[in-house]
């Protein structure tokens, strides 16, 4: 499985990491600053998570403040990445949320309905 990587930013943050299962941690302000780096992120661990054959990646959005909606769209279509897998190469994204964050409870329930089969969503 790959090492653990990370991206740090003024307001934002990125970390990957393999030690117990893959899971990504993002916290602070997801904005324009932060698409091009979290472009990043997602594609190495994409790449990662397909050549490793997980079942299943964790995605902490507990300390996450914002993510503007451009931000957002990456994680739309990395679900679609996923779906053009085939069947038996796909991963499920279990994202973590902070019930406070009004926003992350709606826009994670409309992210959902792109592919209820590959998303959960769990209170952090």
């Amino acid at each position: 499985m790959g090492e653990a990587f990370s991206i740090r930013g003024t307001d934002f943050e990125a970390t990957v990491d393999f030690s117990v299962a893959p899971q990504l941690r993002l916290v602070g302000s997801a904005d324009a600053a932060a698409l091009a780096p979290l472009e990043q992120v997602v594609d190495k661990l994409h790449a990662e998570l397909v050549a490793s054959a997980k079942p299943e990646c964790s995605i902490d959005l507990v300390g996450l403040e914002f993510m503007n909606a451009t931000c957002f769209k990456i994680f739309v279509g990395w679900l679609g990445r996923i779906q053009e897998l085939a069947p038996e190469r796909r991963y499920r994204i279990v994202f973590r949320s902070n019930p406070a964050r009004a926003w992350q409870t709606r826009s994670l329930r409309t992210l959902s309905c792109f592919a209820t089969e590959l998303v959960g969503i769990e209170d952090g």
